[in-house]
């Protein structure tokens, strides 16, 4: 198993930051080369990705359930599926802390990969899971910092009228 972790501060409140990461439809998207999203309720969702490690390439086909610790501050994200043979197993918590210049998510990704593509090579899988997870978190910077600069136009538009 492989952990990786991050944090990054957003220019937007914690309750506007919550919503967004708690909201399958505005996080699903987040997820690199997503090809479907399947939303069945506030915290269950099915999500079908294109994979590529090394010379293998294929799909994955992924079963995430949200869970709420601390409301409006600490959620878990448990992503559970497979293809091509392989599987992966992943559990990520996030947690989001008042900062100086709006929100601060920390987060920590745990992840297991089963299988054909697990057997291709410790290094090279390791990079390619990081290089995921890493760029889901990266995803879901851009898309509030994306929100919350067209909250500040229209703020700005609104007060000029």
């Amino acid at each position: 198993m492989r952990t990786y972790q991050g944090d990054f501060t957003i220019q937007s409140a914690r309750a506007k930051v919550w919503a967004f990461v708690i909201d399958p439809n505005q996080m699903g998207p987040c997820i690199p080369d997503l090809l479907a999203l399947d939303v069945h309720s506030e915290t269950e969702f099915r999500t079908l990705v294109r994979v590529g490690v090394g010379p293998i390439r294929g799909k994955f086909d992924l079963t995430s359930s949200l869970s709420v610790a601390e409301n409006g501050r600490q959620a878990a994200l448990v992503i559970k599926g497979g293809g091509m043979g392989s599987g992966v197993d992943m559990q990520a918590e996030m947690t989001l802390d008042d900062a100086e210049t709006g929100t601060k998510l920390s987060w920590q990704c745990d992840v297991k990969v089963s299988g054909p593509i697990a057997s291709i090579g410790g290094r090279l899988i390791d990079n390619e899971a990081r290089k995921i997870t890493e760029k889901v978190f990266a995803n879901l910077r851009d898309a509030l910092e994306a929100d919350a600069a067209e909250s500040g136009q229209s703020e700005v538009a609104s007060s000029g009228e």
